[in-house]
């Protein structure tokens, strides 16, 4: 059984759920599936017209900087991030950078 205490589920928000944006999603994801180390990418969903990729880590914010360095040279870049604990509910959003409205999962 893994230990969930201390530990984060990150959302990366990508606004549009077209078959060409789902695909370059999907590649970003799996380009973190392969780079990221602070994380552990746990899969993507598709829902009111946003693609999300989920990640667990233990550093939320360390781990979301990390994935911008990975994907920053690949599109799309995602609209909205936000984290959670592993057991709770309300999100706290780490993109847009200053953007004080609360983080939702869609």
């Amino acid at each position: 059984m893994t230990n969930e205490s201390n530990k984060y589920r990150i959302v990366l928000a990508f606004y549009g759920d077209d078959l060409d944006n789902y695909d370059h999603v999907v590649a970003l994801e799996t380009k973190l599936e392969a780079e990221l180390l602070s994380g552990e990418v746990d899969g993507h969903d598709v829902g009111e017209s946003v693609v999300n990729i989920f990640i667990d880590s233990r550093e939320p914010t360390r781990c979301f900087e990390e994935a911008m360095r990975i994907i920053n040279d690949m599109e799309p870049k995602p609209n909205a991030a936000g984290y959670r604990d592993i057991k709770g509910e309300d999100y706290v959003r780490l993109w847009p950078a200053g953007d004080v409205t609360a983080f939702e999962l869609n």
